[in-house]
């Protein structure tokens, strides 16, 4: 471990090895999550582009449609209410629209169909009525069509024969409905589909109740028209059709209108415009759900077989044309939705059990991630650093080797053909330093194991490396954080366990005492919040029975410079990992409790929110010194590390969802390491290198999650903004933004995702954010200003259809503060508060005094201010008082 290579060599050298034996990794499975907040069918659900799922209307248990809105959110697994619908329906659709909003059209109120429709804002969570379209209707089917109008098809109506062959546009931009050319046939339970050459396929339904029919037509955008399609053989509805990642559309299940519940499976080829058999459904079923996988598999779950509600699901394989089960759900159902998530999950909601609505909601987790070992690095080495670069290299530094001592070398990963180069050497040889990005592009090393001070500075366009100012203390075993303000934190270390912290200034190339730890620690980890602070926990601390594990908490304010105790661990720990979540909570992970204990299983959530620690799910083999990866899915991947008795060496990796709180095995590493390093590459993998465990090491591994997706079908970035101001709108262009189609056909189970989801992710702190969309298509992607997310570099990544492009990397940048007078002051309590505009992200300090003679040496800070609103800043004097008159002034940081 780190803190016994510093202090106790020669033990460290005596270790045995042992191999760990841990259970196999878990393979595909259902997880059950929090409950709906109502139970439902009949209802939709859409992924929008923040990346929560939106839930609304539907039928209840007491038999009656409801206006009922709520949102998953993928991060927590928690369920919220949003506003709710104006008009309670079910049996309606729901297309998210290119601009961001959802259309929720039509469906069955409580007094029949309805002719309404409405518009839910992501931004505000509220719904508001827009244009009435021409017919009643439920059961039909809408289809987003490329040029961003969307199609409204069949259903049934209020009139005295029921079912109804008209089809409508709706045009998001005037927001007004316009007829279009009716189908041939009158027609509901169909499916409609999106093809490659932008027409739309309308196969089968019901032609009257109760009554299936056989007969498919495509309808033309480019002029309103519809037209005969093949005729697929037998009559059937309530089926699915999912465009396949060849072009084709395969239909499964459905009713025949007779007797029969139908298990046969065919595929239609536009290109020939014919159908043709492929292999047949193990179970027969109706009202199931279908979603294409990123693998480009299908996934089939519920619906109604011979026997009633179904707990089954199957596979489709596009490639061999057949079936074939997988684990099943935990709850029958059907008139379900089905969803598939940005990271390649399916989720279950709600539909029908029994005789009434359930509430119950499951996730489909296919992933197996898979490990293959790519080139050695040039040089074996432990206690290394490894840095993401601006163009997407890995650069590797320093480290420790049992063959040649402490080293001075560098080398740098390319990720596009997996080879390494050497970089330029240090100027100083070490290990156990840090490496930080800074907002220039350029990597600080600083500090180091033997108490180095000196610090230098690498430069990717050079490969050179340039000395910098030094520590004004030499440390090793401590943290870097780069802040908001752009400068870094260096906090405690060995060398007696430091309590005082330092400030590199990138413009001045100094370093400046701040203020000092409460409790001085090494082999601690920091973590910067979302709200620019940053959180110090545990480490070793001494003692007078000598060094020990600590649960001592600590958050640094970068305003004002100080420290303040927060809360405290659950168990003392170090060399633990500490991991920001997509939810904004902070995971600490395994660790080691003292010197003679073995490595901890135990891990903990802090809460910025409430300053509290809460245990989570424990990890399924005890480790230290291993490494915590957030993934682009949410999940974090932990690798290594050493573990049982103190003398082993780990080659075991675990996942944990935030979801759930629980930690699953996935495939081990090929070798099993200890102190190595592990780095999310742009292509969404994870590099392992390095590492010690008999020796040292020079091997390297990649981590593929395992979704199966191949390049050819991933979505393609060619341009992005960078640098990004803060308050600026991001724009991203490529291909194949708009994904291989909609799901099961256009209506109420459609869980269409062929859209872009853009997700930036901070390389520093592991923030992560999915951003809103004011326009997107199928070669462009344009977001909401961007907010409360760090500055510095970050990984912006597409996903569409749960498949991720390859990341770009964008320089998210501070923008330049103008000035302003101060107004709006209000008195509260003992104190003042005041409010003023500015630029989105600006990062203000605050001086106060009652002398405006003295200098502003003498002035006092009172700290940050806070952007309450995008661009709307405030901040208070608490001490303030009528009796004195106080001045401020605003300065930039």
């Amino acid at each position: 471990m780190k803190f016994y290579r510093e202090k106790f060599f020669g033990l460290w050298l005596a270790f045995s090895f042992i191999v760990a034996l841990v259970p196999p990794a878990r393979g595909a499975a259902w997880v059950t999550t929090t409950f709906l907040n109502l139970a439902v069918q009949q209802h939709t659900a859409t992924l929008l582009p923040n990346g929560k799922v939106l839930v609304c209307g539907g039928r209840s248990a007491a038999n009656f449609a409801v206006t009922n809105a709520a949102l998953y959110d993928p991060a927590t697994g928690l369920w919220t209410n949003t506003g709710s619908l104006n008009i309670a329906r079910q049996s309606h659709t729901a297309v998210l629209l290119t601009n961001g909003q959802v259309l929720v059209a039509g469906g069955q109120g409580n007094s029949g169909a309805l002719a309404s429709a409405e518009l839910y804002d992501p931004a505000t969570g509220v719904w508001t009525v827009t244009g009435s379209p021409g017919d009643a209707r439920f059961q039909h089917t809408a289809t987003l069509l490329p040029d961003g109008r969307v199609l409204v098809a069949g259903g049934e109506d209020n009139t005295t024969l029921g079912i109804t062959a008209t089809a409508e546009l709706y045009n998001p931009v005037t927001h007004v409905w316009s007829a279009t050319s009716s189908m041939s046939t009158k027609r509901y339970y169909h499916t409609a589909t999106l093809l490659r050459d932008g027409r739309v396929l309308v196969v089968d339904g019901a032609a009257s109740f109760g009554s299936g029919m056989s007969g498919a037509e495509l309808y033309d955008p480019a002029t309103g028209h519809w037209s005969a399609a093949a005729t697929p053989s037998g009559p059937r509805y309530e089926h699915t059709a999912t465009l396949l990642a060849n072009g084709q559309v395969l239909m499964a299940g459905g009713f025949n209108g007779s007797s029969s519940i139908l298990g046969d499976a065919q595929l239609y080829d536009p290109v020939g415009n014919s159908w043709s058999a492929t292999g047949s459904l193990n179970t027969n079923r109706t009202e199931q759900t279908a979603t294409l996988l990123p693998n480009g598999k299908v996934l089939l779950t519920g619906g109604v077989g011979a026997g009633g509600w179904l707990t089954g699901a199957e596979l489709y394989d596009p490639v061999a044309k057949t079936w074939s089960n997988t684990v099943s759900l935990a709850t029958g159902r059907y008139l379900h939705t089905a969803t598939l998530l940005q990271g390649g999950q399916v989720l279950v909601a709600g539909g029908n059990t029994s005789s009434s609505p359930t509430n119950s909601v499951e996730v489909y987790d296919y992933a197996a991630g898979v490990w293959t070992n790519t080139v050695p690095m040039n040089s074996s080495s432990d206690s290394h650093t490894a840095t993401l670069l601006p163009g997407g290299g890995v650069l590797v530094a320093g480290g420790y080797s049992g063959a040649t001592g402490v080293t001075n070398r560098s080398e740098i990963f390319n990720a596009t053909n997996g080879t390494w180069t050497a970089a330029g050497a240090m100027n100083n040889g070490r290990y156990n330093h840090t490496a930080t990005l800074l907002g220039n592009g350029k990597v600080l090393v600083a500090g180091g194991s033997g108490g180095v001070a000196s610090a230098e500075l690498f430069d990717p366009a050079t490969k050179n490396w340039t000395l910098t100012g030094s520590l004004i203390t030499g440390r090793s075993l401590f943290t870097a954080t780069l802040l908001n303000n752009g400068k870094v934190l260096v906090a405690g270390g060995a060398s007696g366990n430091l309590t005082n912290t330092e400030l590199y200034d990138p413009t001045a190339g100094t370093w400046k005492a701040t203020g000092p730890l409460k409790t001085g620690r090494s082999s601690h980890t920091a973590t910067l919040l979302p709200n620019g602070k940053v959180m110090v926990a545990g480490g070793v601390i001494s003692t007078i029975l000598g060094p020990a594990a600590t649960t001592s908490v600590e958050l640094y304010d970068p305003e004002s410079g100080t420290w303040a105790t927060n809360g405290s661990l659950n168990v003392p720990r170090f060399d633990h990992t500490t991991t920001l979540l997509p939810n904004g909570k902070v995971l600490v992970t395994g660790g080691v409790l003292d010197f003679s204990s073995s490595s901890l299983a135990s891990s903990e959530l802090y809460d910025p929110a409430t300053g509290t620690w809460n245990l989570t799910g424990g990890l399924n083999v005890a480790r230290a010194s291993h490494t915590a990866t957030l993934l682009p899915n949410g999940k974090v991947l932990v690798t290594g590390g050493f573990g049982g008795g103190g003398t082993t060496y780990l080659g075991s990796a675990e996942l944990y969802d935030p979801a759930t709180g629980y930690w699953t095995l996935t495939s081990p590493l090929a070798t099993t390491r200890e102190l190595h390093t592990a780095t999310l590459l742009p292509n969404g993998r994870v590099l392992v290198a390095g590492g010690i465990n008999t020796t040292d090491l020079n091997s390297a591994e990649l981590y593929d999650l395992g979704l199966g997706s191949t390049n050819t079908s991933r979505p393609q970035v060619t341009s992005v903004t960078s640098p990004l101001n803060l308050g600026g709108n991001l724009v991203v262009t490529g291909t194949q933004f708009r994904g291989v189609g909609e799901g099961t056909g256009g209506g109420t189970q459609d869980p269409g995702t062929d859209f872009p989801l853009v997700q930036l992710r901070s390389l520093d702190s592991g923030q992560m954010l999915f951003l809103p969309t004011t326009d997107w298509g199928t070669n462009h992607f344009t977001s909401l200003p961007v907010t409360g997310f760090p500055p510095g570099y970050a990984l912006a990544t597409v996903f569409v259809n749960g498949i991720q492009s390859t990341s770009s990397v964008v320089n998210v940048s501070v923008p330049v503060p103008v000035a302003v007078p101060l107004k709006n002051s209000v008195k509260t309590g003992n104190g003042f508060q005041f409010t003023f505009t500015n630029n989105i992200g600006a990062l203000f300090g605050v001086l106060v005094t009652t002398n405006l003679s003295q200098p502003l040496t003498n002035w006092t800070g009172l700290g940050g201010v806070t952007e309450v609103t995008p661009g709307q800043f405030q901040f208070t004097d608490p001490t303030a008082t009528n009796g004195v008159q106080r001045y401020y002034l605003l300065y930039a940081p």
